[in-house]
Protein backbone atom coordinates (compact mmCIF):
# COMPACT_ATOMS: atom_id res chain seq x y z
CA UNK A 1 0.00 0.00 0.00
CA UNK A 2 1.30 2.90 -1.01
CA UNK A 3 1.47 6.21 1.49
CA UNK A 4 -0.79 9.32 0.71
CA UNK A 5 1.30 12.34 -0.53
CA UNK A 6 2.43 15.26 2.55
CA UNK A 7 -0.76 17.89 2.08
CA UNK A 8 0.39 20.73 -0.04
CA UNK A 9 3.36 18.47 -1.92
CA UNK A 10 5.07 18.77 1.70
CA UNK A 11 5.49 23.03 1.45
CA UNK A 12 5.31 25.05 4.38
CA UNK A 13 3.43 28.05 4.07
CA UNK A 14 3.81 31.56 5.86
CA UNK A 15 0.93 33.95 4.74
CA UNK A 16 1.29 37.41 5.88
CA UNK A 17 5.15 37.57 5.79
CA UNK A 18 7.79 37.66 3.24
CA UNK A 19 10.65 35.39 2.76
CA UNK A 20 14.52 37.07 3.10
CA UNK A 21 14.86 35.47 -0.58
CA UNK A 22 13.24 33.79 -3.21
CA UNK A 23 13.61 31.61 -6.29
CA UNK A 24 10.25 32.28 -7.97
CA UNK A 25 6.67 34.19 -7.95
CA UNK A 26 3.27 33.10 -8.14
CA UNK A 27 0.19 35.82 -9.05
CA UNK A 28 -3.41 34.76 -8.16
CA UNK A 29 -4.78 36.39 -10.88
CA UNK A 30 -8.10 37.63 -10.85
CA UNK A 31 -10.60 39.32 -13.04
CA UNK A 32 -14.21 40.41 -11.69
CA UNK A 33 -14.04 38.17 -9.22
CA UNK A 34 -12.88 34.93 -10.94
CA UNK A 35 -9.74 33.12 -11.41
CA UNK A 36 -7.54 33.76 -13.96
CA UNK A 37 -5.08 30.47 -14.99
CA UNK A 38 -2.58 29.67 -18.05
CA UNK A 39 -2.93 26.22 -19.34
CA UNK A 40 0.95 25.32 -19.69
CA UNK A 41 1.49 23.70 -22.94
CA UNK A 42 3.34 20.37 -21.47
CA UNK A 43 1.11 20.30 -17.90
CA UNK A 44 -2.05 21.50 -17.33
CA UNK A 45 -3.77 24.43 -15.74
CA UNK A 46 -1.85 26.81 -13.67
CA UNK A 47 -1.95 30.53 -11.81
CA UNK A 48 1.19 32.70 -13.94
CA UNK A 49 4.23 32.77 -12.53
CA UNK A 50 7.88 31.67 -12.70
CA UNK A 51 11.52 32.03 -11.63
CA UNK A 52 13.15 35.71 -10.43
CA UNK A 53 16.02 36.70 -12.72
CA UNK A 54 18.40 38.00 -11.12
CA UNK A 55 18.37 41.58 -9.65
CA UNK A 56 14.84 41.27 -9.93
CA UNK A 57 12.17 41.92 -7.27
CA UNK A 58 8.95 40.73 -6.44
CA UNK A 59 6.60 43.09 -8.45
CA UNK A 60 8.94 42.73 -11.10
CA UNK A 61 8.73 39.39 -11.58
CA UNK A 62 5.49 39.35 -11.00
CA UNK A 63 4.72 41.50 -13.47
CA UNK A 64 6.93 40.16 -16.38
CA UNK A 65 5.70 36.13 -15.66
CA UNK A 66 1.96 37.55 -15.87
CA UNK A 67 3.10 39.15 -18.90
CA UNK A 68 5.18 36.70 -20.54
CA UNK A 69 2.50 33.75 -20.16
CA UNK A 70 -0.87 35.08 -19.90
CA UNK A 71 -0.89 38.72 -21.86
CA UNK A 72 -1.58 40.25 -18.82
CA UNK A 73 -1.30 43.60 -17.08
CA UNK A 74 -1.45 43.38 -13.84
CA UNK A 75 -3.24 46.31 -10.99
CA UNK A 76 -3.77 46.16 -7.12
CA UNK A 77 -0.14 43.77 -7.35
CA UNK A 78 0.39 42.91 -3.73
CA UNK A 79 2.37 39.68 -1.97
CA UNK A 80 0.75 38.15 0.58
CA UNK A 81 3.00 35.29 2.34
CA UNK A 82 5.25 33.01 0.27
CA UNK A 83 5.46 28.79 0.86
CA UNK A 84 8.99 26.90 0.72
CA UNK A 85 9.21 23.14 -0.54
CA UNK A 86 10.65 20.39 0.91
CA UNK A 87 13.54 21.10 -1.22
CA UNK A 88 14.03 24.57 0.24
CA UNK A 89 12.46 26.50 -3.35
CA UNK A 90 10.92 29.33 -2.22
CA UNK A 91 7.43 31.06 -4.00
CA UNK A 92 6.11 34.50 -3.25
CA UNK A 93 2.82 34.41 -3.76
CA UNK A 94 1.41 37.52 -5.79
CA UNK A 95 -2.54 38.68 -5.67
CA UNK A 96 -3.43 40.73 -8.26
CA UNK A 97 -6.47 42.15 -10.66
CA UNK A 98 -6.31 41.73 -14.41
CA UNK A 99 -6.05 45.58 -16.15
CA UNK A 100 -5.76 44.27 -19.49
CA UNK A 101 -5.00 40.99 -21.80
CA UNK A 102 -2.97 40.71 -25.00
CA UNK A 103 -2.83 37.91 -26.75
CA UNK A 104 -0.57 35.06 -26.46
CA UNK A 105 2.29 35.15 -28.63
CA UNK A 106 3.47 31.55 -28.78
CA UNK A 107 6.97 32.89 -27.66
CA UNK A 108 6.58 31.15 -24.19
CA UNK A 109 5.37 27.71 -22.62
CA UNK A 110 1.48 28.66 -22.48
CA UNK A 111 -1.19 28.02 -24.73
CA UNK A 112 -4.12 29.50 -23.40
CA UNK A 113 -5.92 31.58 -21.01
CA UNK A 114 -9.48 31.65 -18.90
CA UNK A 115 -10.89 32.52 -16.07
CA UNK A 116 -12.72 30.15 -14.13
CA UNK A 117 -15.38 30.13 -10.97
CA UNK A 118 -13.74 27.96 -9.57
CA UNK A 119 -10.22 26.11 -9.99
CA UNK A 120 -10.59 23.37 -12.79
CA UNK A 121 -9.97 19.94 -11.89
CA UNK A 122 -7.21 19.49 -14.53
CA UNK A 123 -4.30 21.65 -12.56
CA UNK A 124 -0.83 20.82 -13.58
CA UNK A 125 -0.42 20.73 -9.57
CA UNK A 126 -2.72 18.40 -7.64
CA UNK A 127 -1.13 19.43 -4.43
CA UNK A 128 -3.93 21.34 -2.97
CA UNK A 129 -1.79 24.55 -2.66
CA UNK A 130 -4.15 26.66 -5.10
CA UNK A 131 -7.28 25.45 -3.11
CA UNK A 132 -5.47 26.36 0.26
CA UNK A 133 -4.04 29.80 -0.79
CA UNK A 134 -7.74 30.61 -2.03
CA UNK A 135 -9.47 29.21 0.99
CA UNK A 136 -6.87 30.69 3.62
CA UNK A 137 -6.95 34.10 1.53
CA UNK A 138 -10.71 34.77 1.47
CA UNK A 139 -10.16 35.22 -2.56
CA UNK A 140 -12.50 33.36 -4.89
CA UNK A 141 -12.42 29.96 -6.91
CA UNK A 142 -11.50 27.29 -4.17
CA UNK A 143 -13.65 24.27 -5.19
Amino acid sequence: MTADPPPLNGATVRLGHLPAAHDSVVVLLFCDGRPVMVRHRDRAWEFPGGHAEAGEDIEATARREAREEAGAELTDLRAVGYYVLPDGHTTVVTCAQLASLAPLTGEHETVEVRAFDVLPPDLSFTDGLYAYLLTELGLPGAP
